[in-house]
Parts: C-alpha cells; structure tokens; sequence
C-alpha cells in the first residue's frame, strides 16, 4: 500500500549536527509529507536554523518544543507524533545523517504488521568533527572508497553501504532491536502500544522499551540491514546505570504491551 510518511527527528542543543540531518533529508530521493523536529528545549540557536530552513526545504518543517527540565525525549516525541495526521512514521535522531536513498528504503519495505530497525555507522571522534554539509549533499558519506572509509574512523562501516535488496534480504535474516536514531512503523502500531513511555526520561532507556512492548504486542521486528543506512555523528555514550537495568528487568518480566504514562496523554490535548 502507498504510505503518507512524516519524519520525526529528535533533537537537543545540536544545531551543527541538526543542519547535517536536515541537509541529508533535503536530498532525499523519496520526499516525506511533512519533517516534525521533536525539541527537548533548544535553544534559540536551533529555532533561527529551522527558520532558515523552512525556507529552503521542499516538504513542510514543524517544530515541535518543550521547556529544558533535564532528558525528556519520550516526552517531546509523543507530543510529536500526536500532532502528525499520517499514516507512517519514520524516526531520526538529530545526529544520524539520511543516506539519500533512506527513507524510499523503508518504504519499500513497509508494512503493516512490521516494525522496520535500521541500522548506523558511527562515525569516530576524528572524521566526525571533518564532516560538512557539501560533503552530505554529494553523497561523500556513502561513497564505498570515500572520505570515511579512508580515514578508518568508522565503526560498523559496511552497514553505510546500500546494498541491491536480495543481498540486503539475506543479511536481515537475524533479528534486530530497534534503535530509536533509525527505525519506522505504521503510525497505527506506535499508537498500539501507547507510543514511548515517559516513565523512561528518567533514566534513559525509552528505546528498547518502546521495541520490547511492540514485540510483546505481536509486531515484527524486521531488520534494515544496507538499506535505509544512516551516519551517526559521535559523541561519547551514556553508561547504563543499575537503576535503569532494574527498570528494564521488571518490564520484561511483566511483558506489557502499554505503558501508562505514553502518547494518550498528548492526544487528549490534540
């Protein structure tokens, strides 16, 4: 069936790597209805670069914002996705740039049971700082003997290579979680299981909750290997703390479906 996407990018203080994003999904071979900027309270640097690109992007650019109380991204994605009208949503993070062809990738292989995990390079501390925005518009990030792949500061780079779909289907073979920086689903399934769960802001974590509930609610986790490819900037990772380890546990066990404090709460508002 033909889908109507939005484009829901996540963001906080990064407007450098915000331009990168949206610079990658200006050039999409597939345009989406519309790109939602989900804000956990930027500030005002972020607010003047997408008024400047309201004015250059094709498609409309909304911008969705929420006062800074400390990591709240569950929060200000919901509310997001509460404001969207279509029937699919596709996920970025404001720091993974598109691959020019990845957003027509998880269309293609949309469906309507099927929850699709992309999949990102990790761009090193060294390359990473190098990356500019003519570099994206040529497509250098996807070149197989490009800048990246010269400098070896590039983890899991073989993933940034698309790849013709029956060699792609065979390596998505395996299982994969979801990874909130790259994945799509009908907007039906997210509202299924009552979107994130904001219980997660407070620790981190609100990704693979989302996934283990869409499993546990019988979607299929459909893995996006060399297609829909996205490169992700760097920036040192959060350690996983006890408290969250426990969170995880306890939810696993109760195998839940819906969370409590979710997207219904931004959709009685709408």
């Amino acid at each position: 069936m033909p889908w109507s996407p939005s484009v829901v990018v996540a963001t906080y203080n990064a407007p450098w790597e915000l331009d990168l994003v949206l610079t990658g999904l200006a050039r999409q071979s597939v345009l989406p209805r519309e790109i939602r900027i989900a804000d956990d309270g930027s500030t005002e640097e972020t607010r003047a670069l997408l008024d400047r690109w309201r004015l250059r992007l094709p498609v409309p650019l909304h911008h969705h914002w929420q006062e800074d109380r400390g990591f709240g991204k569950s929060a200000i994605v919901n509310a997001t996705v509460a404001a969207c009208d279509s029937d699919y949503l596709c996920f970025l993070d404001g720091d993974t740039i598109p691959h020019r062809h990845w957003l027509k990738d998880h269309l293609f292989h949309a469906r309507k049971r099927r929850v699709l995990c992309g999949r990102r390079v990790r761009l090193g501390p060294d390359i990473t700082p190098r990356v500019r925005r003519d570099w994206v518009q040529s497509g250098e990030l996807e070149k197989w003997f490009g800048e990246v792949s010269r400098s070896g500061d590039a983890r899991n780079y073989g993933r940034g290579l698309r790849l013709p779909f029956w060699i792609a289907f065979i390596l998505r073979l395996r299982g994969r979680k979801l990874m909130g920086c790259n994945f799509s689903l009908p907007r039906a399934s997210f509202v299924k299981v009552n979107g994130y769960d904001e219980e997660f802001d407070e620790f981190g974590g609100e990704d693979y909750d989302l996934g283990l509930r869409l499993a546990n609610a019988g979607f299929r986790m459909t893995p996006l290997i060399n297609r829909g490819c996205a490169y992700h900037l760097y920036h040192p990772m959060k350690r996983t703390s006890e408290e969250l380890r426990a969170l995880r546990a306890k939810r696993e066990a109760e195998r839940r479906t819906w969370c409590e404090r979710g997207l219904d709460r931004h959709l009685a508002v709408e």
